[in-house]
């Protein structure tokens, strides 16, 4: 059942047309993981690397993001990935609004699929969506990044934690030791509530 609905989600992805970066796309990137899933990590958008395979986070960002699972213990195919948009950018450049809009309803999908225990937004986009989807008042990221944040009353056992987008590794290389002390915070957070991971089959 579970596998039939994530299907036919990714089905919608990666033939969507409903913003202008359906005309530049190689591959839509709908994301990959378990399902459900504890863990749930929302970039900003595909890269070059991700448009030309269709898969999330295998450029250098995603070498980073692996190195920093793997520092407590985690593998990627243990958690799910993905993107608040699905297709990339021309250039790489930010997404606008719109594009953004045009795909938090696959989103929110995925979320309500996965189940997860933990949203980890990763980067300025990824948060400010995440927070206003739950009502909660925007923080910059340098200022919440690394803080576990309650959804609400009516996600009573979704946590929130927002953190520097790995990519900023390779543009501000200062703030590695930063990302690596938050996902060290993250690893403790997954010990003290003792959560599992699904292997994807």
């Amino acid at each position: 059942m579970e596998k039939e609905a994530v299907r036919q989600l990714n089905a919608h992805i990666t033939t969507c047309t409903r913003c202008r970066l359906s005309l530049t796309r190689t591959n839509a990137v709908p994301g990959e993981g378990p399902v459900p899933s504890e863990l749930f990590f929302i970039g900003e958008a595909p890269g070059r690397n991700e448009d030309l395979t269709g898969r999330p986070f295998v450029g250098r960002a995603g070498t980073v993001l692996e190195d920093l699972l793997a520092t407590i213990g985690l593998q990627r195919d243990r958690v799910f990935i993905t993107s608040i948009v699905k297709c990339r950018p021309p250039e790489n450049r930010v997404p606008k609004k719109d594009e953004i809009a045009a795909c938090e309803g696959y989103l929110q999908k995925q979320i309500d699929l996965a189940f997860p225990r933990i949203l980890i937004p990763m980067g300025r986009l990824a948060s400010e969506l995440v927070f206003s989807h739950f009502g909660l008042p925007n923080i910059p990221i340098g200022r919440i990044h690394g803080q576990p944040v309650h959804a609400g009353p009516s996600c009573r056992d979704l946590t929130i934690f927002p953190v520097y987008h790995p990519a900023a590794v390779t543009h501000n290389p200062p703030l590695k030791g930063t990302i690596f002390e938050d996902v060290q915070a993250l690893g403790r957070i997954i010990e003290e509530n003792g959560l599992r991971f699904r292997q994807v089959k």
